[in-house]
């Protein structure tokens, strides 16, 4: 039987153990997230080491959009 103390903080948020994505209202962190795909990996090998990050946002744009036409495409068949 466990009992509660005046010491214990019952308005903690739970802990939520943390994520390699974590998408927020506006934005998304990306952290320690490996990705073994060597399609994606060669492409970002021919983009300059400092635009890489802008390189992934925009495969992830065009990639995203794609991904939601094809979802339209699909309701309405």
């Amino acid at each position: 039987m466990s009992t509660i103390t005046a010491d214990d903080d019952l308005d903690a948020p739970a802990e939520v153990p943390e994520r390699p994505i974590q998408v927020m209202d506006t934005t998304m962190c990306i952290h320690d997230l490996r990705i073994d795909r060597a399609s994606i990996v060669a492409y970002l090998q021919t983009v300059p080491i400092d635009k890489q990050e802008i390189a992934l946002v925009h495969a992830l744009e065009v990639g995203i959009t794609e991904l939601a036409a094809r979802r339209e495409r699909f309701r309405q068949h």
